[in-house]
């Protein structure tokens, strides 16, 4: 007699096989999506190619779990199109222009599981019936479990290493550290243009605030501030605490006692700003914007400024990483790609990182004049000026050789991760964003603790704060500027607790901040991390000669004995498990404890 299952059994198995259609979606959409960013570099950040080749990569990773499972022709194609067709139907006024890209994926994914589970419904039975269960076999089930323990203790140290570099990024101070920012009001100039640099409470990318602020301030005819919501110590990329210099309302008051206005503001990359602040912000540059102030973005700035509506209906960029995300979060704007920077009137967008020097050249051409941008660049060392116009750079994307070793090197890099930046007086702006940005943020190398005796002003006036007063447990101690490297040959630098460790100084010629910095990655770790590190920062290092080992083979071999050793585990606890089991089985049950009496005659009889 066959037993009908219940219906309580049969809900479990079509949810169950619902869970199952899911996770397979999202296993062909990982494991497929990095060969269509290989294949098809430029086109896939297009919202509609982006949007058909992840419902291919879904549909395909489906169909193949549905033939594991003995589905019909019939049930996979019917699962296809539940999955296609409501990404090519949303397509449609997205192509007219009535549906914003952002809009399809959403809408699209929400109708998607709506018609997977339709489809499911009009086979229920197909879905439901037992003849689709499938048997491992026990061998496979032993093998499988080896490379899973073989995967798993490489994999763990990944991740402890990998969240442990990305948390420190822009992890505040614990301490409380009061101290005043040096004093410009006095030295505020009303006959020149008037520039402020936005900074957040949570974080802000120590290379699109620097190296823009250094360029503008190093003319000297320039008014620059660092301006946040509220007074407070703000920390940047590898944790380098800034003082700002003013509050909105304190820059407000200041411009108006000196009966000037803002002439641009500059938007760097901000760090998870919290939803009040963000309010803050969004006001802030809505009302800059509508006094007649340029807003110019730098990096994943563009985010922040998008988030205004200033940007809505118009081209713009950003970098080459952050575009996909863009496009799908801000479908109104005209993502652009290729360019160091967009201007369209009273906005200026720029792509990644250093593009930023570039925008604030375009910030001098329009404030004041070309000549003065050619001297601004020249002292900086930038060679990359493109006077009145965008230059062109690489549409980068993301490479299967830069997937192996930006995970090689966060996860399982050997060589000196812990690294000391002392901040000495005086030092460029560009020279401290190269040492604290470059190592961690880009190339993810380490993290970076900065040390010193004390708040430090940079070149043009702005105010550090150290976190360590010595560099005890750290693998190396840097310091950055070419004026410190000089004081130190001349026996003048000063004096500090080193920690036993041997101070490296980084800049000791005239040339580009980064330079240097990449040389000594591709020296001391390996060249394809400085690599790429130069592609992070968008920053052509043809003419920068790296030397140093051609892959990062430490940290392949960490990887390898990390697998071997979990190999090695895994075996072991089989063939103990194996043992175990083969002399409990040795043993046998045992006589019966409860005989009844006369049972042993009785088998001797028999």
């Amino acid at each position: 007699m066959t037993i009908q299952p219940s219906k309580r059994h049969v809900a479990g198995r079509f949810v169950w096989h619902y869970i199952e259609m899911v996770i397979a979606m999202s296993l062909g959409m990982v494991l497929l999506g990095p060969v269509w960013g290989a294949v098809l570099p430029d086109a896939i950040t297009r919202v509609d190619v982006g949007t058909l080749t992840m419902a291919a990569d879904m549909s395909i990773g489906m169909a193949v779990w549905m033939r594991v499972r003995r589905h019909t022709w019939a049930a996979i194609a019917e699962m296809s199109l539940a999955m296609g067709v409501p990404f090519l139907v949303l397509l449609v006024p997205y192509w007219f222009g009535a549906l914003p890209g952002d809009m399809v994926m959403s809408i699209g994914h929400v109708l998607m599981f709506v018609f997977m589970a339709l489809a499911m419904l009009r086979r229920r039975h197909e879905y439901t019936h037992h003849q689709h269960r499938f048997r491992i076999p026990r061998k496979w089930l032993g093998r499988g479990a080896v490379v899973l323990v073989a995967l798993l203790v490489p994999g763990a140290v990944s991740a402890v290493n990998t969240v442990g570099k990305f948390g420190d990024q822009y992890k505040a101070r614990s301490d409380t550290v009061a101290v005043q920012p040096v004093r410009k009001a006095a030295a505020h100039d009303p006959a020149k243009p008037t520039v402020a640099f936005l900074v957040n409470g949570s974080g802000t990318n120590v290379a699109d605030l620097l190296g823009p602020y250094e360029v503008l301030a190093g003319t000297g005819r320039v008014n620059t501030y660092v301006v946040s919501s509220g007074p407070r110590l703000v920390p940047l990329t590898g944790g380098l605490d800034l003082v700002p210099d003013l509050t909105f309302d304190e820059l407000a008051r200041l411009l108006g006692e000196r009966r000037d206005t803002l002439d641009a503001v500059v938007i760097p990359a901000l760090n998870k700003t919290a939803p009040a602040e963000a309010g803050s912000i969004t006001a802030w540059l809505r009302e800059q914007s509508a006094a007649g102030a340029i807003t110019v973005s730098v990096c994943n700035g563009a985010r922040t400024l998008a988030a205004t509506g200033l940007l809505d209906g118009r081209p713009a960029t950003s970098h080459w990483w952050r575009l996909p995300g863009l496009r799908a979060d801000f479908g109104q704007v005209q993502w652009v790609s290729g360019q160091r920077y967009v201007d369209d009137g009273n906005v200026i967008t720029t792509a990644g990182v250093l593009s930023g020097i570039e925008g604030a050249l375009r910030i001098i051409e329009r404030l004041l004049d070309v000549d003065t941008a050619h001297e601004a660049a020249r002292k900086v060392h930038w060679r990359h000026y493109s006077p009145g116009v965008a230059a062109r750079i690489p549409s980068s994307s993301f490479e299967a050789k830069d997937v192996a070793v930006v995970s090689l090197t966060s996860s399982y890099q050997p060589g000196p991760s812990t690294i000391g930046v002392r901040l000495i007086e005086g030092t460029g702006e560009l020279e401290l964003a190269s040492a604290f940005i470059t190592y961690t943020e880009e190339s993810m190398i380490g993290r970076t603790v900065a040390v010193g005796d004390g708040a430090v002003r940079s070149r043009h006036g702005l105010t550090f704060v150290p976190r360590s007063t010595v560099a005890d447990g750290l693998d190396r101690l840097l310091v950055p500027g070419v004026d410190a490297a000089r004081r130190q040959a001349a026996g003048t630098g000063p004096s500090a607790a080193t920690g036993g460790l041997q101070p490296e100084y980084l800049h000791v010629g005239e040339e580009f901040a980064f330079d240097p910095v990449l040389r000594d990655i591709a020296r001391t770790y390996d060249v394809p991390t400085a690599r790429w590190a130069a592609k992070a920062l968008e920053y052509p290092v043809l003419d920068v000669k790296l030397t140093g080992s051609a892959w990062p083979w430490a940290a392949t071999i960490v990887l390898v004995v990390l697998a071997l050793l979990g190999a090695a585990v895994a075996i072991a606890a089989g063939m103990v498990f194996r043992r175990i089991r083969a002399r409990s089985r040795a043993a046998g049950p045992g006589p019966e404890p409860h005989d009844a009496p006369g049972a042993e005659l009785a088998h001797c009889g028999s």
